[in-house]
């Protein structure tokens, strides 16, 4: 955990609010004072004053330019649906960056990224620090119209559960995201190949069985339901395994990224089912 920005909490304002596919919306925010971040970690969101929800919602980070941070959201409750209606000029609450990140790369790797619907912004912001052109990165939405194409530039592999609104001159493979790795025959084996996920838990459990039948590291961002943020309410206790002893970590702060070796609720074989589509 060492090297992390530290956290800061305060009001920020809404500058931009849109949908960026048929799915996913951008919530750019502009804050009073510089903004870091590591890829992985994340931001917890409320409204300030009386209007704030019981619970603040965390969001993976997307994107961090000087004072204005990012998210990437999808519409699935009530608090979402309010942020779908922040208007330029609201005022927003923002406590982060909060989690343990994904690793920097090192000398000689290459990076494996998967990302599966609203699971998009951490390997989005780790290849947009320092992806490489021996690294891939893939991403899976339920179709087309779901992919922020504007986001996701030429080297991204796509894949889509249906392969329906894909835009011309774009192409998407209809499959699970993982096959869009499995099928590379240039990425078989090699201790020295890391793959980064993070999507629903079925595609969690693919990447990790990937990576074991490759021989490679494997790092997932798990999403949990956090209330705090940073350990206190104990509402997103993961199982974690430490040699032969299994121990309850909180995911928001020994997470969210962790090793998927660790893992026991990612040990069950994955069977194909990684759907590319988003969590809801």
């Amino acid at each position: 955990m060492n090297g992390r920005p530290a956290p800061l909490a305060c009001v920020g304002e809404v500058i931009a609010n849109g949908l960026v596919s048929s799915a996913f919306h951008r919530l750019d925010i502009a804050l009073d004072r510089v903004f870091t971040f590591q890829p992985g970690q994340f931001v917890m969101i409320n409204e300030p004053g009386p209007l704030a929800w019981t619970f603040s919602r965390p969001f993976s980070v997307l994107a961090a330019d000087d004072r204005i941070v990012s998210i990437l959201y999808r519409v699935v409750g009530r608090g979402t649906q309010a942020m779908a209606g922040l208007a330029p000029g609201r005022p927003v609450s923002v406590l982060g960056p909060l989690g343990e990140p994904f690793p920097a790369p090192v000398d000689g790797q290459t990076t494996v990224l998967l990302g599966g619907g609203v699971g998009l912004p951490p390997v989005y912001a780790w290849w947009q620090r320092w992806g490489l052109d021996g690294d891939v990165a893939c991403f899976g939405a339920r179709d087309g119209g779901e992919v922020p194409w504007g986001l996701l530039g030429g080297p991204w592999r796509i894949s889509v559960d249906s392969p329906g609104c894909v835009p011309a001159g774009r192409q998407a493979t209809t499959g699970v995201v993982t096959s869009l790795v499995d099928r590379d025959d240039a990425l078989r084996g090699g201790e020295r190949t890391v793959l980064l996920a993070c999507g629903p838990q079925p595609l969690l459990r693919a990447a990790a069985d990937l990576a074991r039948r490759r021989g490679w590291r494997c790092l997932v961002s798990l999403e949990e339901h956090m209330g705090c943020g940073y350990g206190v309410c104990k509402g997103c206790v993961v199982r974690v395994a430490d040699g032969d002893t299994v121990r309850n970590a909180t995911c928001c702060h020994d997470g969210p990224v962790f090793d998927a070796a660790r893992l026991p609720d990612l040990a069950a074989e994955a069977g194909g089912a990684d759907a590319g589509g988003a969590k809801a």
